[in-house]
């Protein structure tokens, strides 16, 4: 028994671990810019006007931040907010119509308690909001500011998802009469159960607006490009912090009863044979996963169409690739804010392409633009002798421009000579075809007889001008 004791749990472990790098030497360098600090805790965003950013802050403050850096409060009556523990002003989201009707959504802590989500219109400045739902969705359950969700975000049906926490309530996530531990679906303009909900027909009205149930603390939520699958991201105890596919009805097993027992499975299979599966979890220990967003761009090279998650206690930002059935491949973390900013909670993609990702440390926090050109990469394949000459071999790209690379020759630590890149690289081009497929190099120089070292590295002529990036060294005899 201490055997399958010991087995389960590495078992357990190892799922956090990463599977393989995506994109090995091709996954993007991640360059980070930090677009506002001083904040406290920010927990959600959108992009308005002209590249604006509306963001909450969970002790209950609307603000937003111009192009110009400006940061301002946005006039908004939260007199009501309920903002303890882990609730607040939490999850944010614009209409698809919003350049027009200039409307969006929160979802907030509510003296009671509970969590609502409120709808609001943004006047023409930014300056101001009114609320014009008040609520939209109210009576989401809510007793300590414990497990308060909540995230919204709109589907492919124009239709508002939200997901909620269970309240730390044992009897809420099981129950369809509740609405803590789901995911709703509702009519942005009513807070209706959507007519072709998997419990529509239902006497119960907050059965209506139920999609999915037996969640614990939701606290991601997105939509997947080019599919009609909401995917969420969602807090485990000391171990199972899950990685969701949400399905129509499906129950995703949690069922902490009686009192409020967190040693039971997230997926507890045995109580519930046909619960939904994650597919991904922690193990243990977990890693406070929050929001989740995916990835979008051929500029992000082999992370394009993954799944960005945050989190709070590992402090990471990790980067999942999903078959497009679902299934698991590989995880790379990006190593340029791990532990850089502290515990991360939301990540975003914006209009132009980039990340943007929010932190949650309590004071000073940031708001962090993440571009994936960083510095040039590439690889150098071979070097060989030939007929007294050096030939050497390999690929260079620079994701901020869309030509070749010059590479640089190092001998035994001193600069030789300059070559540029522009042989065919078909395999280079699939990852990048933003940038075609001409970055193949061939270097052939001469050096005095004897042993050297050789280096290659890749020169970066973009806005940055980083230092040269060393590709790989090789030593040789001529």
């Amino acid at each position: 028994m201490l055997a399958i004791a010991a087995l389960v749990s590495t078992l357990l472990t190892l799922q956090q671990t990463p599977a393989g790098a995506i994109g090995g030497n091709l996954s993007p360098a991640l360059h980070t810019r930090v677009m506002s600090d001083g904040l406290t805790l920010p927990w959600d965003l959108a992009f308005i006007d002209d590249g604006a950013i509306l963001f909450t802050e969970r002790p209950g403050r609307l603000k937003v931040r111009f192009r110009d850096g400006r940061v301002m409060r946005v006039d908004a009556d939260l007199r009501d907010l309920f903002a303890r523990g882990e609730s607040g002003l939490l999850g944010l989201e614009l209409h698809p119509d919003f350049a027009t009707n200039r409307r969006f959504y929160t979802c907030q802590g509510h003296t009671g308690p509970q969590i609502q989500v409120i709808g609001w219109t943004l006047s023409a400045d930014a300056t101001s909001a009114t609320r014009f739902a008040d609520p939209l969705v109210g009576g989401i359950p809510l007793v300590t500011g414990r497990h308060g969700g909540c995230r919204v975000r709109f589907g492919p049906d124009d239709n508002l998802w939200i997901a909620t926490g269970d309240a730390a309530k044992s009897s809420t996530p099981q129950s369809l009469a509740s609405l803590g531990g789901k995911v709703l679906r509702v009519d942005p303009d009513t807070g209706a159960g959507v007519a072709d909900n998997p419990f529509a027909n239902s006497a119960n009205r907050n059965a209506r607006l139920i999609y999915s149930y037996g969640h614990r603390n939701l606290q991601g939520l997105d939509l997947r490009p080019g599919t009609d699958e909401m995917w969420t991201v969602e807090h485990g105890p000391s171990r199972d912090d899950e990685i969701n596919r949400i399905v129509a009805g499906g129950n995703y097993g949690w069922d902490p009863g009686p009192g409020y027992n967190e040693g039971v499975p997230m997926t507890d299979l045995a109580a519930f044979p046909n619960a939904v599966e994650a597919q991904w979890s922690t193990g243990s220990p977990t890693l406070a996963m929050s929001g989740g967003t995916w990835i979008t761009g051929r500029h992000w090279g082999p992370l394009q169409d993954t799944f960005a998650v945050a989190s709070l206690k590992n402090r990471s930002l990790r980067f999942f690739d999903f078959t497009a059935e679902g299934e698991f491949l590989a995880m790379e973390i990006g190593d340029e804010l791990s532990g850089t900013f502290g515990r991360l909670r939301t990540p975003v993609m914006a209009p132009n392409g980039l990340l943007y990702v929010t932190t949650s440390n309590g004071s000073n926090d940031r708001i962090i633009e993440i571009a994936p050109t960083g510095a040039p990469r590439g690889s150098l394949d071979s070097v060989r002798a030939v007929d007294g000459r050096v030939r050497a071999a390999g690929w260079a790209i620079d994701p901020n421009r869309t030509g070749v690379i010059p590479v640089r020759v190092v001998i035994d630590g001193e600069f030789l000579t300059k070559k540029r890149s522009g042989r065919r690289r078909p395999d280079v081009g699939r990852a990048f075809p933003d940038y075609g497929a001409r970055h193949g190099f061939v270097a052939w120089f001469d050096v005095p007889k004897g042993t050297h070292e050789v280096c290659i590295e890749a020169v970066d002529v973009g806005k940055r001008r980083q230092g040269p990036v060393r590709l790989g060294c090789r030593t040789i005899t001529v």
